[in-house]
């Protein structure tokens, strides 16, 4: 609601956040604030709650330097660190605060920025605000380059925390902007913003998320399920282990299999992931793994090893053939979300007829 007033204070001044690019600044240091209920579901990730998840461990063993605050002249030990967790009203994890250190330029009608850190906040029962530290990004950078951020089935997979910062997709308040902290101009606030990320009269190098999902499903048991489609397929995959058990030895490191080399192995369940990518609209399915319980034990192959073992459907390649989904089956999981089985259906149609980040 502040956002909206200040947006319709904007526009009575004569400054809508489309007008002229009237700022030009040279790299200026900018605080963000993000609360974790007010990430839009649709962009697929809560970068708020995502990053103390992924630093709290080394917090906790103090492997990670985290500082009094942006200065860096004083170190909070893991000890003293633990200790204001254990004031707080919530986990540290579960904190609904995250405040980002920036710099911000905006020269020739260009945007461009740098993270320098992150801050992190807490609070009693009783409300009093606890201040865990700071984390500078030269300590974490190669960590949120290559780890994948958490993403629900609205977002894209592989993402790296890293690019997901960089899109700039997330919701955030400016608080500061060198020493303007806009207590005497809220509204100042909201236009500087609104002026770097969204006006489409600046250039911005923003990280351009790709629609991209991993998808996850069992192929429903002939037991339970009398497509005889299913049946083709247990029966089928069963016969090329059985006749390729080299492939499971080599596999697994399972000494069952060894140990009854001579018995015939049967299946329990079967499970696929796959990846899928938005072309001209289209999914496009891309195969990633096969995994079957034999003997409940789990074994899971690749696609060279499918090949190896020359499994074939109505003479089909395997991966061909499940292309074509025409067999019964209940999606396990979208991304890092779980579905659940009576939502299967419901959210197998979504991915193919509903924009992607509105999956559900």
């Amino acid at each position: 609601m502040n956002k909206i007033i200040a947006l319709i204070v904007l526009t009575l001044m004569g400054c809508g956040t489309t007008s002229n690019v009237v700022n030009t600044y040279d790299y200026t240091p900018v605080l963000l604030h993000l609360d974790s209920d007010k990430q839009h579901d649709s962009i697929g990730f809560n970068i708020v709650t995502a990053i103390p998840e992924l630093l709290y461990s080394k917090l906790l063993t103090g492997d990670l330097a985290l500082w009094e605050n942006s200065s860096k002249q004083v170190i909070v030990g893991a000890t003293d660190f633990a200790e204001r967790e254990k004031k707080a009203y919530r986990p540290f994890v579960r904190n609904t605060d995250l405040f980002i250190h920036e710099y911000w330029k905006l020269y020739h009608r260009t945007y461009d920025f740098g993270i320098e850190g992150f801050s992190f906040t807490g609070e009693t029962v009783s409300g009093t605000r606890i201040n865990y530290g700071y984390v500078d990004m030269r300590d974490i950078i190669n960590l949120l380059r290559t780890e994948e951020i958490p993403t629900n089935a609205n977002g894209s997979s592989n993402l790296t925390y890293w690019e997901a910062l960089n899109s700039k997709t997330f919701d955030f308040n400016l608080v500061s902007f060198g020493k303007n902290t806009f207590k005497r101009d809220p509204a100042y606030s909201v236009y500087l913003k609104e002026d770097a990320i969204h006006n489409p009269k600046v250039n911005r190098d923003l990280h351009s998320i790709q629609p991209v999902k991993d998808i996850a499903y069992t192929i429903l048991s002939p037991e339970i399920n009398s497509n005889p489609k299913n049946a083709t397929i247990y029966q089928t995959i069963e016969a090329a282990i059985n006749k390729n058990k080299q492939t499971v030895l080599n596999t697994s490191n399972d000494s069952f299999f060894l140990e009854n080399i001579y018995k015939t192995w049967t299946i329990d369940n079967i499970s696929i992931e796959e990846e899928w990518q938005l072309k001209n609209g289209l999914p496009f399915q891309k195969f990633k793994s096969l995994s079957v319980f034999l003997e409940q034990r789990e074994v899971t192959f690749t696609q060279k090893e499918i090949d190896e073992m020359g499994i074939r459907i109505n003479f089909q390649g395997f991966i061909e053939y499940i292309s074509e989904k025409s067999f019964s089956f209940i999606l396990q999981s979208i991304n890092n979300e779980e579905i659940k089985p009576t939502d299967s259906e419901k959210m197998y149609e979504a991915l193919l007829t509903k924009p992607w980040n509105h999956i559900k």
